[in-house]
């Protein structure tokens, strides 16, 4: 059991999987500016003319990155070059967007364990105010 698992994992995280973790990476990447920048939560409950496009991109935001995910497998055909057809590919890159929700999960809940706080680029604390 214990090579079997040794086997899937140094398999899973081979240069051939390239396309897969770099899918879920950006996604990650994505999703998280996505989230504080574009379909926040002021946007999604303000009363205004687009407020449920804001609403349903809010509440949609764990499946963007499966629904990018399987148009890209419509376009990059057979990524590891293995003879796969068109759905296998929709599978594999909806999957790995999948994978990158909880990726980005995984990463915050360890660093905030260690008592840091992840930001991206662009995310500031406001000054304190004069005393």
């Amino acid at each position: 059991m214990e090579a079997a698992l040794d086997s899937f994992i140094s398999g899973s995280l081979s240069m051939e999987r390239w396309p897969f973790w770099a899918f879920a990476v950006i996604c990650a990447i994505v999703g998280q500016v996505t989230s504080k920048s574009v379909f926040t939560r002021e946007r999604a409950y303000l009363k205004a003319l687009h407020q449920p496009l804001w609403w349903w991109g809010r509440e949609t935001l764990p499946l963007h990155p499966i629904i990018a995910g399987t148009l890209l497998g419509l376009l990059w055909k057979d990524p590891e070059g293995k003879a796969w057809g068109s759905a296998a590919s929709c599978v594999y890159f909806a999957f790995a967007g999948a994978v990158s929700t909880v990726l980005w999960i995984f990463i915050k809940g360890i660093a905030k364990r260690r008592g840091v706080e992840l930001s991206l680029p662009g995310e500031s604390v406001p000054p304190p105010g004069p005393k």
